[in-house]
């Protein structure tokens, strides 16, 4: 489920508009972990096995993640307060790392888990950096996006084996 790469030209107009389209997504869901980092919600639950891609908006990002929220019961006030600093800090970063968001940029939640992971081992070395909170590990939820996948490929071989096996 990695998220692959793909390399923008930001010499031309099209690939520039991509580019910042990317940026600021991945620059608001990186801030969006740390705002929410200390809070633990069903809507985080729901947050974190979210997918889009290449070019979801920052906005319909944020729509989605309030939605989660909204769904959830959760108090709205910090939910639209963390949203908008969020945001500020996508279009704040924008112009500084263009190219470094952009080649971050993820299509899903588990693997800009992934990246936030990584920057704080680059920003706090040792046993320094920030310990999980409100979001669970990535490979935690990699290996339960295995197993809510795989029950319909399991229900599939038990059918094949029973019948296999004459009563």
């Amino acid at each position: 489920m990695e998220t692959e790469v793909i390399e923008l030209d930001l010499s031309t107009q099209e690939g520039m508009e991509k580019a910042i389209v990317r940026a600021r997504r991945t620059a608001f869901v990186a801030r969006f972990v740390v705002l929410r980092e200390s809070k633990r919600t069903r809507a985080h639950r729901s947050i974190e096995m979210m997918e889009w891609d290449d070019l979801t908006t920052v906005e319909e990002l944020a729509a989605r993640f309030r939605a989660a929220f909204v769904e959830n019961g959760d108090n709205l006030g910090p939910v639209d307060r963390d949203l908008r600093r969020a945001m500020a800090h996508s279009f704040r970063s924008l112009k500084f790392f263009v190219e470094e968001y952009s080649l971050r940029a993820t299509g899903n939640f588990i693997d800009a888990l992934e990246d936030y992971a990584r920057s704080n081992e680059l920003l706090f070395v040792g046993d320094d950096h920030p310990k999980p909170g409100g979001w669970r590990l990535p490979m935690e939820l990699r290996k339960l996006k295995r197993q809510l996948e795989a029950p319909e490929e399991k229900k599939g071989a038990k059918k094949q084996k029973l019948a296999a096996h004459p009563t």
